[in-house]
């Protein structure tokens, strides 16, 4: 394992521990339209950059809530504290941090820890993707034994689509924050991930997303397919509408759906 995913592992744990006691979930603050920060993401945040400039003090960090910017340095962390604030703030456990390495324009680790579980999914380019949960190491593979996918269903289009997958009756469909749906189909719980238009406001968005690098990085590197949603080319770090699938079956039916 790399140092750097060593640091990363650690610091998605210090962010877990913070985000689980919810101290300072009850202060809210809108950052327009639906999107909202609690002084929780702040200071998850804040342990994160701390424990990332601790081991790699030479490397940017880029962050959801306290932005940066590489200034052209290689390589650079990409990080989503809470991803599913909403969630998190509502006092609905389904959240998770995101913490991505990026090295030359490419993603080369992906960390999310899951909030509430003690899970940590973690990924190195071209060693395939592992969760560890308290002692317990393992090895996740991405499959399509699930009936279950994810759409974001926040477009015109994609309403029309997730209304197809309904009326299928093929699959059963959820809607729960991004970050965690992308490492639920690195391991399988998920068989499939239609992604449009992933363009929250981010001031990290033109060096790559904070809420997505990690996470389609780690279902690539568990065997996925993770192809760009409208060329069908293979994902990169740019990548806004991507789909995922646990096979190429299941990638074939949701293009069918598009």
């Amino acid at each position: 394992m790399r140092s750097e995913t060593k640091c990363a592992i650690q610091a998605a744990g210090i962010a877990q521990q913070i985000a689980d006691s919810r101290r300072g979930a009850d202060i809210v603050t809108s950052k327009g339209g639906i999107d909202l920060v609690t002084n929780t993401d702040l200071a998850c945040e804040d342990a994160i950059r701390t424990e990332l400039r601790r081991g790699f003090p030479e490397y940017p960090v880029i962050g959801e809530e306290r932005g940066g910017a590489p200034d052209g340095q290689s390589p650079y962390w990409l990080v989503d504290p809470i991803c599913g604030t909403r969630t998190f703030a509502s006092n609905i456990p389904l959240y998770c941090t995101n913490i991505a390495l990026v090295e030359d324009g490419e993603v080369t680790i992906g960390v999310v820890g899951v909030g509430m579980t003690g899970e940590v999914f973690y990924a190195e380019r071209g060693v395939g993707a592992r969760r560890l949960t308290g002692n317990t190491e393992e090895s996740v593979q991405a499959g399509d034994s699930s009936n279950t996918i994810w759409i974001d269903a926040k477009t015109e289009h994609s309403t029309e689509v997730l209304k197809r997958a309904m009326l299928s009756k093929r699959w059963y469909i959820m809607q729960f924050p991004s970050g965690l749906a992308y490492v639920y189909a690195a391991c399988g719980r998920l068989a499939g991930i239609l992604q449009f238009n992933e363009t929250a406001v981010s001031p990290a968005r033109k060096y790559g997303s904070v809420h997505a690098a990690a996470g389609c990085f780690i279902a690539r590197e568990a065997g996925a397919i993770v192809r760009d949603l409208n060329d069908g080319n293979p994902w990169l770090l740019s990548t806004s509408s991507f789909v995922i699938a646990g096979s190429q079956d299941v990638y074939d039916e949701l293009s069918r759906l598009l």
